[in-house]
């Protein structure tokens, strides 16, 4: 059955990830249930551990292993993924708020101002490259410490300082081409 499956998802099978899916979703969530208390956590692992499964299934081999053995690996991945992150959270360094200004008193007392000006902040964030894009996210949205953010990524500190400070440059001058200032 494994095997089927295998050369299924190898075919692009929507069907055979599907069954793969039912059939071993109970398993990744009573191992997410071992390490987890979250019910948001569980269902996060389960749901990256399916996404990297259909996204790696090129890499499945029969003869190297099970499908189950090779969910299980990816499930456990997906588990310590989420146990780190989620103390990365609990430690959070507070950003001061010199780093966070931009040098701008943007309007957020009126509901449609705040509306344009948080459409204007996703539309910019949203077209920078990687991984400026996600250095800038998990900065200013996730309270990530710049050592950590640099660890992730694979940047020098450094570079992550100067990816910070050039996509707030260019917050700043999408701001006041499309924003509602004060």
């Amino acid at each position: 059955m494994d095997r089927e499956l295998i050369d299924g998802l190898r075919q692009d099978n929507i069907n055979a990830f599907n069954d793969a899916v039912r059939k071993y979703k109970n398993l990744v969530e009573s191992l997410a249930a071992e390490l987890l208390d979250n019910v948001t956590d569980r269902e996060e692992v389960v749901n990256d551990t399916f996404f990297k499964l259909w996204r790696c299934r090129y890499q499945l081999d029969p003869e190297r292993g099970s499908l189950q053995n090779f969910v299980c690996t990816l499930a456990r991945s997906c588990i310590f993924d989420r146990l780190r992150y989620n103390n990365r959270i609990k430690r959070r360094e507070v950003i001061s708020r010199e780093e966070n200004d931009i040098g701008l008193d943007v309007d957020y007392e009126n509901a449609a101002a705040r509306e344009l000006n948080h459409k204007v902040i996703i539309e910019c964030i949203s077209t920078m490259p990687s991984p400026n894009k996600e250095v800038f996210i998990d900065r200013y949205y996730f309270n990530m410490p710049i050592k950590d953010i640099s660890e992730r990524e694979g940047l020098k500190i450094k570079k992550v300082e100067n990816i910070l400070y050039r996509g707030k440059k260019r917050l700043k001058k999408a701001l006041i081409k499309g924003g509602v200032m004060l």
